[in-house]
């Protein structure tokens, strides 16, 4: 297999920010070293793409994950690629040389699979300039039978359109079996010298697996979607027995200091709460929980192996997991004289209580976050948030008496039938928050007791019951963020605010269809790249790329969908049928119709 030398790698570094990404070798690697390993014929090669820099995808628990297992097996061996910085891409570009993966820094196009994990629709470009990179034709109609296969999994292929003509098939929905039962094909496929067509027959009936040549989509003159074919849905790929998979007790530590920098523990996946603009509520279902008897030994030895001092155990809702005290005062205890910090991320405030508050303050204090998302007890109701607001303002109670300074807060705002009141409620709720923490925290200096506030815009998302609901122009979001501003005291709240313009696009590519992807290509050709990353996001490429496609992005986002319409995904079956997902809605807008106009002011 061709290679990257050392000395070509050393010429790369040359003037580059951050070496530290490139280099490989740390604590924890696995894949085969191919050095001493000359049979590299019988074994399949796996590039395992992360499309942000190393800092990002390091802190990422599936890439982990899936580099642990599929390590393991003797036949297979998997090597971890990640976007290379700007500094790191011009040396490549100039040297005329391949993007390669960091441990035996093997070109990208001589793996025998790529694939590429995609966490949300503003990845996209970066996977495409991967590709390029690697000298891999970006269009999966113009690869032949010597290149590798590309394949895509991760949250934001639940709707694969608006990318499928860059991939020859997708793992939709639990990695862990479907792509082993992939892998094991490819095996057979490379001993046996077999074609593409060969591989993509064997693997068309796995669950999970959308292979796009399959499909075609036909129009009407609106634009509509008119029919699928084949009528055959894919049924996501489910991990029913998630005990059957140990944690990833021995992570790869890496070089510099990642995103988040701790230990991560998957204590259940899946959520029963049920919010309804939540899209990875829906596309993780069923809810599977993890024996926390089991999990304690499996911590202690990461903790060991990892020499992290901080654990986060990690779920969509975490506090609603049934062992979770247990957990705690079980691994607490186990390691009570390391001085382990805990950390909860994603609880609900109706689920955080003075228990696990003590339990978590045996080690370090970590930072406490919750997530009320509307500011009105009507809004928390439509969007199926139920938390009542003297239940929130006792958590926050406990927090305070238990010692916390501060806590983060997330919001959206731009919800159907959002009104003044609505907005006007976030900053009133904040600024009731604040005060009741200086009254149970007295004699703390002005400043140490502080609330930082996280507003994100509302994105109708697929396979939700708000999936046909149309999302706020940027106009009228910026002017609802600015009404929170100016309604919030001026010390002790710190503001962040995702730019509405990204928010219009993750919409219009989640909510795109197969011809979106002539826009994702167009805005990759016109210098897209990094578009989750502010100082680098372009919204004029991004739209000047739709209305040379011949598309409106507004058709995608501001249109309020039918019911009867055929969506773009429809194809795609998650386990949650979309009459369920109309009755959610249909209880919605219930809710919010009972509000008094007169009470009232429209946005």
């Amino acid at each position: 297999m061709e290679q990257l030398s050392y000395k070509q790698l050393e010429k790369l570094l040359e003037g580059v920010l951050k070496p530290g990404r490139y280099i490989g070798n740390e604590t924890g690697i696995k894949s085969k070293d191919i050095s001493t390993d000359s049979d590299t014929e019988s074994i399949v090669f796996t590039a395992l793409v992360f499309p942000d820099i190393y800092e990002v995808g390091m802190s990422n628990l599936g890439i982990q994950i899936l580099y642990d297992l599929i390590n393991r097996n003797k036949n297979f061996s998997a090597e971890r690629v990640f976007s290379p910085w700007f500094d790191f891409e011009d040396n490549l570009l100039k040297s005329d040389l391949k993007l390669f993966s960091l441990e035996n820094r093997i070109f990208l196009d001589e793996f025998d699979i790529i694939g590429i994990s995609l966490q949300h629709e503003l990845m996209y470009t970066n996977a495409l300039n991967i590709l390029k990179l690697g000298k891999i034709k970006i269009k999966s109609a113009d690869r032949d039978e010597t290149d590798p296969l590309v394949c895509a999994g991760g949250p934001a292929c639940f709707n694969p359109l608006p990318v499928a003509p860059f991939f020859d098939f997708f793992v939709i929905g639990d990695g862990e079996e479907a792509f082993i039962k992939v892998l094991d094909v490819l095996k057979e496929k490379k001993k046996n010298k077999k074609s593409k067509k060969w591989f993509f027959d064997n693997i068309r009936e796995f669950e999970g697996i959308f292979i796009p040549d399959d499909y075609n989509f036909f129009y009407n003159d609106k634009g509509l979607l008119e029919k699928i074919e084949p009528e055959r849905k894919i049924r996501k790929a489910v991990l029913k027995k998630i005990d059957d998979f140990d944690i990833v007790k021995n992570p790869v530590i890496a070089n510099i200091k990642p995103v988040h920098d701790r230990f991560v523990c998957e204590i259940m996946r899946g959520c029963f709460r049920g919010c309804r603009f939540c899209q990875a509520g829906y596309i993780y279902r069923p809810v599977r929980y993890r024996d926390h008897e089991k999990l304690v030994s499996q911590c202690i030895e990461g903790i060991e192996k990892s020499g992290y001092d901080e654990i986060s155990f990690l779920s969509l809702s975490s506090a609603d997991y049934p062992g979770i005290e247990k957990l705690i005062d079980s691994f607490t205890a186990e390691t009570k004289n390391e001085k382990i910090s805990v950390s909860l991320p994603s609880m609900r405030l109706d689920s955080f209580s003075f228990n696990i508050a003590r339990l978590i303050q045996r080690g370090r204090k970590t930072g406490l976050t919750f997530a009320p998302e509307a500011g009105t007890q009507l809004m928390r109701d439509a969007i199926n948030k139920n938390i009542d607001k003297n239940e929130m303002l006792e958590c926050m109670a406990t927090a305070f008496r238990e010692g916390w300074e501060k806590v983060k807060l997330y919001f959206m705002i731009g919800f159907p039938d959002e009104t003044y009141e609505d907005i006007l409620a976030i900053p009133e709720l904040v600024k009731e928050i604040l005060k009741m923490g200086r009254e149970l925290l007295p004699g703390r200096k002005v400043g140490r007791i502080g609330i930082n506030l996280s507003i994100n815009a509302f994105c109708p998302k697929p396979f939700t019951p708000f999936q046909w609901a149309g999302q706020d122009p940027i106009e009228v979001l910026e002017d609802k963020f600015a009404m929170i501003v100016n309604h919030l005291p001026k010390k002790a709240v710190n503001v962040s605010w995702s730019d509405p313009r990204k928010s219009k696009l993750e919409c219009a590519i989640s909510k795109g269809d197969i011809r979106t992807a002539e826009a994702v290509e167009r805005a990759f050709k016109k210098g897209a790249r990094f578009d989750n990353w502010s100082e680098y996001f372009n919204f004029d490429v991004w739209e000047n790329a739709f209305n040379e496609s011949g598309l409106n992005m507004d058709f995608y986002t501001s249109r309020k969908m039918s019911k009867e319409e055929i969506l773009y995904w429809d194809f795609i079956d998650t386990g949650i049928k979309k009459d369920f997902l109309i009755k959610e809605n249909s209880k919605a807008e219930e809710i919010l119709r009972s509000r008094k106009e007169s009470d009232t002011k429209d946005l």
